[in-house]
């Protein structure tokens, strides 16, 4: 905390003695002061938190049908997915739950920890888990993403992800993308887009199929979406979404990392799952409905009506689970804006609310039993679940502008949960039913505040200092123990982080840079423990995150008259030096049925975190329409489990696309061709953690009751793949 509060002054009197130093350029371009401020925008020079924005350029530097492509390039953000196609999470800042609703402290299945939206309507559900697998990536038009706590995306420790559709321009036009690649991948996309200045109208229907590189490891997926923009006047302007998707993603399921660097295919297949036809089958809906209105100059609102439901079906090694959750919820937010020649203050207020409710059945076998998985087959840990979660809270945060481009920031939030569970089974028997009442816990409201203070330079360079608040509840499955009761007393994940940033461009706008240096402070870490044989979750740990994140982007040539309009250089640098302060986990010795064994993880680092990870790109544009986008990422080597004793290689990727587009009166043609892991290189795509390496590989952990584990590493192909497509669009 000291070292942050040096940094943070020193930063400030070094941005002080620039404002009085350096020159002013006034005699600027039209097109200077327009490319300006595009990169203001995209940098958000004027917000004092850490925030990125990925245009759709950014999106489309390879294939354009993985997020990850894209968000792993972003400092301090990493994705991770469980199947080619499925199953993702986000990492923000090293933060996740460590309690996951399994025998590890690891976020192994979902995405938690932050709140994702589309188009402003959430998808993370009351519970606080975000389901990805219905989200078409390749529709997209601009990802933001807020890292740390801030009290207009309800506090979540980890941030907020915004994912925003494409916005129609004034016509009509008609586009058809086709995309063939490596192991069988095939994606057709047909659009059509309509906006005649007062209805903007956008249509999508993507089909995708992938065969995959080993073994039960294909995907199908289906979407279908639906936006509309209606302004019905000058104050007031109605929009809707609308999207329905089936994701089918089968489950190669996890190795040992010995088998990952042997690269041998043949090692790559988890028989457990192969044998079990191990998927995950997801049908979901989502629609909204957003009113914004403008009162006055000075006041407008903006109001957001939702609900979404999807049934899972998931069959993985050692059992099935099937789920129905239907979830809705609204949020409305009135804004105020008084701006002066000296002084400003614009304010928003506003309030969220989202329910969810769910009905969860399965059955967890060990040893494992093959498919199909029937109640005479032997389940040893039947489930039959009826659950709700309800939250809401209320938000609001103002910025008073002051004189010589000084800007406060407060704000805060008031967040309250409820759970309601009743559990019809206890673990051990399939024919014990037990009579459990309806459980509801409901969580003591948690005020959340933030501060912020920004200096900006002439438009072009600011710093900043911010403190803000997080919190993130216990998941429902976290206050059931392993005999099927339920705990109440669970507290909420909480966390402080303070950061110290700059941002700006310089060299006429030709050098754009962002650099953030954060300290976030998590307290009652749920970890797992054992008393009499009996699994459960308590808040005993504490973990600390120190890292630093760079952002350099350099434009060589811009002229839109030159043979080669356009090339830039950019690199991304996260430095992470994250620890586990006070993090012990309680375990149950078969050998010595003692539940007296203690693990202690102080000191050690954080799993499923990087220490270092670098990324370099170049993106080339011609006057005729060629084009070229290349990146090369490094990634250090990574703990994979809480003892440190177990490590993942580091690797490197290089990836490129290469392509043609150009308009010909009504029609434009995009023809491309990339290649991705063109180096050859050994790494995966997600990363199970564990307390050690026999519990996670084995599962002859004896410090874990029932054991079983599987393994913990998800490969990705060992050699290049490549992918082509072909974009027509027809504009009326």
């Amino acid at each position: 905390m000291k070292n942050i509060k040096h940094i943070f002054t020193f930063i400030i009197i070094f941005t002080l003695s620039l404002e009085f130093t350096q020159a002013q350029d006034t005699a600027k371009t039209a097109n200077d002061t327009a490319v300006h401020l595009k990169q203001v925008q995209i940098l958000g020079v004027k917000k004092a938190q850490s925030v990125t924005t990925l245009t759709e350029d950014d999106l489309n530097r390879a294939s354009g049908l993985n997020l990850q492509d894209a968000l792993n390039t972003v400092p301090g953000v990493t994705m991770e997915s469980r199947s080619p196609w499925g199953s993702q999470h986000i990492i923000i800042r090293g933060y996740y739950p460590s309690a996951d609703n399994g025998r590890t402290n690891g976020v192994n299945f979902g995405g938690l920890g932050y709140q994702l939206y589309i188009d402003g309507i959430p998808v993370t559900d009351a519970t606080g888990s975000t389901v990805m697998d219905d989200i078409d990536y390749s529709t997209l038009g601009s990802v933001e993403i807020t890292k740390g706590p801030s009290p207009l995306y309800n506090s979540f420790i980890g941030g907020a992800v915004n994912l925003f559709t494409p916005a129609p321009t004034l016509g009509t036009s008609i586009q058809e993308q086709v995309v063939g690649g490596s192991y069988g991948l095939f994606r057709t996309n047909t659009s059509i887009m309509n906006s005649d200045g007062k209805t903007d109208i956008w249509v999508n229907y993507g089909h995708q199929t992938y065969q995959g590189f080993r073994e039960n490891d294909g995907s199908q997926k289906d979407f279908a979406n639906f936006t509309m923009n209606f302004h019905t006047s000058d104050k007031n302007t109605i929009s809707t979404y609308a999207g329905y998707a089936h994701s089918l993603e089968d489950l190669g399921g996890e190795i040992d990392s010995a088998y990952l660097y042997s690269r041998n295919k043949d090692s790559i297949n988890n028989a457990a799952y192969d044998q079990n036809f191990s998927h995950v089958s997801i049908e979901s809906f989502r629609v909204g409905v957003t009113d914004k209105y403008m009162f006055n100059s000075h006041f407008s609102n903006q109001t957001t009506l939702y609900g979404d439901g999807h049934t899972l079906d998931q069959y993985f090694a050692h059992g099935f689970t099937l789920d129905n959750n239907q979830n809705f919820g609204g949020r409305t937010a009135f804004t105020y804006n008084c701006n002066g020649e000296k002084l400003s203050v614009n304010g928003i207020l506003g309030a969220t609310f989202e329910k969810s409710e769910q009905n969860s059945q399965g059955n967890f076998i060990l040893p494992f039993v093959s498919y199909p998985f029937t109640p005479q087959s032997g389940p040893d840990f039947p489930s039959d679940q009826q659950s709700y979660a309800m939250n809401y809270n209320v938000f609001t945060q103002w910025t008073f502008k002051l004189p010589s481009q000084l800007a406060l920031i407060v704000g805060g939030s008031m967040n309250y949960n409820e759970f309601g569970i009743q559990t019809l089974t206890s673990s051990g028997a399939a024919s014990i039913y037990v009579a459990n009442p309806y459980f509801i816990k409901s969580f003591s409201p948690v005020f959340t505040p933030n501060a912020s203070l920004i200096k900006v330079f002439n438009n072009n360079v600011s710093v900043y200092g911010s403190v803000s608040m997080g919190y993130a509840p216990a998941l429902v499955g976290d206050m059931i123990n392993s005999a099927g009761r339920v705990d109440s007393t669970l507290k909420p994940e909480q966390a402080m982080q303070y950061e110290v940033g700059t941002k700006g461009n310089l060299l006429k706008n030709k050098l754009s840079y962002q650099l953030a240096i954060f300290d976030m402070d998590i307290t009652n870490r749920l970890v797992q423990e054992y008393s009499n044989g009996i699994g459960q979750y308590t808040n005993a740990g504490e973990q600390r995150n120190l890292g630093a994140e760079l952002y350099l982007g350099y434009n060589i040539l811009d002229d839109k008259n030159a043979a080669i309009s356009s090339l830039k250089l950019w690199a991304t640098y996260t430095y992470s030096d994250f620890t586990y302060v006070d993090f012990k986990t309680y375990g149950y010795n078969k050998t010595s049925k003692s539940d007296t064994v203690t693990y202690n993880y102080d000191n050690n680092k954080v799993a499923e975190v990087a220490p270092n990870v670098f990324n370099l790109g170049v993106d080339v544009q011609s006057k005729i329409g060629f084009y070229l986008h290349a990146t090369f990422q490094y990634v250090d080597k990574v703990p994979v489990t809480f003892d440190n004793a177990h490590y993942m290689n580091s690797y490197n990727l290089l990836g490129g696309r290469i392509g043609f587009k150009r308009t010909f009166g009504h029609v434009t043609l995009d023809v491309y061709g990339g290649v991705d892991n063109l180096l050859n290189s050994t790494y995966y795509t997600a990363i199970f953690v564990g307390q050690n390496i026999q519990e996670l590989a084995q599962g002859s952990d004896p410090y874990v009751k029932g054991g079983g584990g599987d393994g913990y590493i998800l490969p990705a192909p060992f050699n290049a793949t490549f992918y082509g497509g072909i974009t027509f669009k027809y504009t009326f």
